[in-house]
């Protein structure tokens, strides 16, 4: 009893080793349920999936361009106001 560590409830240590086999089979078992719940999943078609990378490309374009504007004008007029 001499050779067991206590923690500070006064209570013997637990091996970790049984711990680490339970975390096995959760995992497996996260696993298994993560391969069902994938097949539930409506994957887009490839027509959707350009579609949309399209709109999604054009609307940062068209924002980028707003934001370049709104940047040029804002330090044009920080310059005139300067340079009053």
């Amino acid at each position: 009893m001499a050779d067991k560590k206590k923690v500070a409830s006064g209570k013997p240590e637990k091996p970790a080793r049984k711990k680490e086999a339970r975390a096995v089979p959760a995992i497996k078992k996260f696993f298994r349920e993560l391969k069902g719940e994938l097949k539930k999943v409506i994957w887009p078609n490839r027509q959707t999936i350009v579609r949309n990378t399209t709109a999604t490309l054009v609307m940062c374009a068209v924002i980028g361009l707003f934001v370049s504007l709104f940047d040029l004008g804002l330090s044009a007029f920080i310059k005139l106001l300067l340079s009053l």
